[in-house]
Order: structure tokens, then C-alpha cells, then sequence
């Protein structure tokens, strides 16, 4: 069961837990003791501080170079006050658009008064050193130096970054520890009509509406409520759908449109498909084609009911004008089909998972997290097939880190894949069957269950990639 302590009202919207409540309420303590410092550096408007918004920062001639600041901050979401952690003052870190092969050359400055880091989810680069390395622990006051480098066959897509502090991810990305990284590039893959459409990006969370654990929480895209979304009828934009929170499920849609799905977890697909709605556990990512008609209408952008999420608006998509050349020309693929199917496989793992909510423990073959055990020890140059076994009732998000995944059954039946993905849902009592190229890279890292509650209180494991 998705941890929740408390009951939804009739908003419906996620309760968090008792443990985030203290949370914040420490946090409040500490905002009160510092309060006054703080409000002299920041802008006061007269409603209250204000978020700011997330910033685009760009990779120049291969190499981004950037400084983010973790810190806690009071702002107002709704008109209502909330007191966050956040990277460089936003609801959403700041956007990390690189191309494949460049470096990012990041600084970490950690002004919590907790230990955390960064994780780079989905991207396929060293899992050492100061590179993509969960192991690292950035104490309170310190600076860490990471540098990222992205091989020049990273796929091009939507991809973020977040707190990966074992314990403390999910308090810590739960009140605004995320940003999004943009491998740019997918549009190159597109038809040439295609090829300069606009882009926009719907970076979708939880927060907190105050310290009161019987409040729903604001639902988000790109840290404001309801946002509008502007496009002419008949206009096709490139949509980048990423769910940045720590446990909250999205399943999304826009009412009498398709999406045209170009791209899932930064992988650009081997066959375009098109669905009415998406889902998105935390973690999750799709790049999609939109195209919306009627002009002069208002249309809502909506998470739809998936229990126990109830529906509601999340932004709403206004139509103005008239594309003046329409374009239809939808692609049929992005990148040829490497079916791991047809691949040789080394070894055949199988990994159990299963929650106590009662204890608050959670395991994955009967075990709990230690980061001084391996769990799996994999040979690079390999590919190996993975059953995932699901002994609850609800569903577990499945991630590993370093290398993408195929699916190859769902519950027994064979899965058409569309592509390579970093991402799966579990099904409740069900298994997932897939296969991973061990690629490039040696070194320990992990895979999880993405509900960051969950991976916080042991449903995480170690593996090894050896020569």
C-alpha cells in the first residue's frame, strides 16, 4: 500500500504522512531561527515570498557548468504559505538541457541542515567517483563537485535529477528536491515539417499544503496550480510528461486528443503509439506529439482517477488562432528496433517484493537496503533477464540505474515493447519479466521500488557491474 498517514477529505488529493508533518514543522523552526537573515537577500512581495521560477540552463560548446544550491525556502503555492526545500529558490530546479556527449560539470552547495546528493535518473553514465554516485553523502554546509559524462550515444529525451539521500529521499524530493534534465536532439528525429515545432515541459508534483497531515497537497506543473498552456488550433507541439515527485501517481489526458508518444524514460521509441492518457509513476517520462483543435476553446489538461488519486484539472490548455499549415505528418518510428529478445542471456534473476505497512518495512527478497551488501553482481558485456514478483495488492514502480531495460512480460503475456525504458509498474500480486544490457560502465549502484517511501525504508537493493 502507498504509505499515507491520515484520510483523503473529500478533495481527494494525497495525504502526506505524519513522519513529513514533523518534518515541516521542524523545518518551520528552523525557517523561524533564520527568518530574518534570509528576508534581507530575497525579494518580499506583498503577498508573501515567492518561489521563483525554475531557470533553462544550457550546455556551451560540450560542457554545462552550473552551481545548485539545496536550501529551505518559504513561498506561496495558491496563496497559501509553504515551506520547502528547493534548488536555487524553485518549485522545480533549474532545467538541465545538455546534448549527447557533453559534460555537466555540476555544483552541489547543500544549505540543508541534513546530509543529501543528486541522482541523474535515466541517464546511461558512470555510477562512481563524483560522477551519477548515490553513495556520496553531501553533509550540511558542504559543496560537492560532480561531473557527469554523457556518452555521445545517450538517447535524446526528457530525463531530471533529484535527491537520492538513503532515508531522506522522500522527505527530501516530497518538498521539492527535483529538477528536469532535456538531452536535446528528439526533434532531429521528427519528419522535417516536424523538426521546429514548439516544445514544452510539464514537470508534475505534490506538495504539501501546510504542516497539517489531515490537508490535501497542491497538485503542480512546473511548480503552479493549474497553469495555462497556450496552442493554435491544428498546432502539433512536442509535450515532455515527466512525473518529479516522490510517490504520487499521474495518469493524465486531454479530453478528445491522442497522445502521440515519441519517446518513454528519454528512449526514443521503435514504434510510435498513440493512447488517450498516460501513466506516470514517480519517475516516469514520455515525449509526446499534441495536436489540439477548436479554436477559441479552453480545454483541461487532467490527472485522472487512479486509485487512490481522484481526478482533477492540472493545467488547462487554451486554443487561439488557427495553425495556418496544419501539420498531419505523425512518424511511424524514431529509432531502428534493437530487440533484446534475440539476445543471448547470461543469468536469470528473481526479485520479490513485499511491504509490512504496519512496521513501515519493505523488502525485496526478505531483505532490507544495506549499502555495504551487493545484492546482484552482474558481468559487464551481458544481458541478463530479471522476473520482478509483486506479492502486494497495489502496485510497485520498478527502477534501476545505469542501463535501460526491455520489457518482455506482463503478468505472463508477452509486452509489445515500444522501446528500451528505466521505468515499470509492477502490477499488484503480478511479475514483470525484462532484460538488461549490462553496457560501458563498472561499478555499484541500485534498483528500487520508486514509491521513495518505500526505497527510503528498504526496498532497495545493490548490484555490481564487474569486467
Amino acid at each position: 500500500m502507498i504509505h499515507k498517514i491520515g484520510s483523503y477529505l473529500n478533495t481527494g488529493d494525497m495525504i502526506y504522512s505524519f513522519s513529513f508533518a514533523i518534518f515541516i514543522l521542524i523545518m518551520l523552526v528552523f525557517e523561524t531561527l533564520e527568518y530574518n537573515a534570509f528576508a534581507e537577500s530575497q525579494p518580499s512581495p506583498l503577498d508573501g515570498m515567492n518561489f521563483s521560477k525554475s531557470q533553462d540552463v544550457f550546455s556551451k560548446d560540450g560542457v554545462l557548468q552550473t552551481t545548485i544550491t539545496a536550501a529551505y525556502k518559504i513561498g506561496n503555492v495558491d496563496n497559501q504559505s509553504i515551506t520547502s526545500m528547493v534548488y536555487n529558490g524553485s518549485l522545480g530546479g533549474p532545467t538541465l538541457h545538455v546534448y549527447p556527449g557533453d559534460r555537466i560539470e555540476l555544483k552541489l552547495i547543500n544549505n540543508l541542515n541534513e546530509s543529501t546528493n543528486i541522482h541523474y535518473h535515466g541517464l546511461h553514465v558512470s555510477p562512481i567517483n563524483n560522477s551519477d554516485n548515490v553513495f556520496l553523502e553531501v553533509s550540511p554546509g558542504e559543496t560537492q563537485q560532480y561531473i557527469v559524462d554523457i556518452p555521445i550515444d545517450q538517447p535524446v529525451g526528457a530525463y531530471w535529477y533529484h535527491s537520492h539521500m538513503h532515508t531522506l529521499a522522500y522527505e527530501q524530493v516530497s518538498a521539492g528536491l527535483s529538477g528536469m534534465i532535456v538531452v536535446e536532439g528528439i526533434e532531429k528525429l521528427l519528419p522535417k515539417p516536424l523538426q521546429e515545432i514548439k516544445k514544452q515541459t510539464f514537470a508534475m508534483r505534490d506538495f504539501p499544503v501546510n504542516s497539517d497531515p489531515t490537508q490535501p497537497t497542491y497538485r503542480t506543473v512546473n511548480g503552479e496550480i493549474n497553469p495555462d498552456v497556450n496552442i493554435k488550433s491544428g498546432e502539433t507541439q512536442l509535450w515532455r510528461l515527466a512525473n518529479i515527485g516522490s510517490e504520487t501517481v499521474y495518469k493524465v489526458g486531454l479530453p478528445d486528443h491522442k497522445f502521440y508518444v515519441i519517446a518513454e524514460d528519454g528512449y526514443p521509441v521503435w514504434k510510435v503509439w498513440d493512447t488517450d492518457n498516460l501513466v506516470l509513476p514517480s519517475g516516469k517520462r514520455f515525449d509526446v506529439l499534441v495536436t489540439p483543435t477548436g479554436n477559441g476553446s479552453s480545454i483541461p489538461f487532467k490527472a485522472l482517477d487512479y486509485y487512490p488519486y481522484p481526478e482533477t484539472t492540472i493545467a488547462t490548455v487554451n486554443i487561439h488562432g488557427n495553425q495556418k499549415e496544419s501539420v498531419k505528418t505523425i512518424p511511424s518510428s524514431l529509432t531502428s528496433k534493437e530487440d533484446l529478445n534475440i539476445m543471448n542471456i547470461t543469468n536469470n534473476r528473481v526479485l520479490t517484493f513485499s511491504s509490512n505497512d504496519e512496521e513501515q518495512r519493505y523488502t525485496i527478497n526478505n531483505k532490507t537496503f544495506d549499502h555495504n551488501r551487493i545484492d546482484q553482481k552482474v558481468k559487464l558485456g551481458t544481458v541478463e533477464q530479471w522476473r520482478l514478483i509483486n506479492t502486494d495488492e497495489n502496485e510497485h514502480p520498478f527502477h534501476i540505474h545505469v542501463n535501460d531495460f526491455q520489457v518482455i512480460t506482463v503478468n505472463g503475456e508477452q509486452y509489445d515493447s515500444h522501446g528500451l525504458q528505466d521505468m515499470v509498474l509492477i502490477p499488484g500480486h503480478g511479475e514483470v519479466v525484462i532484460r538488461i544490457p549490462f553496457e560501458d560502465f563498472v561499478g555499484k549502484s541500485v534498483y528500487h521500488c520508486h514509491i521513495m517511501f518505500h526505497e527510503d525504508n528498504g526496498m532497495m537493493g545493490v548490484f555490481e557491474i564487474v569486467k
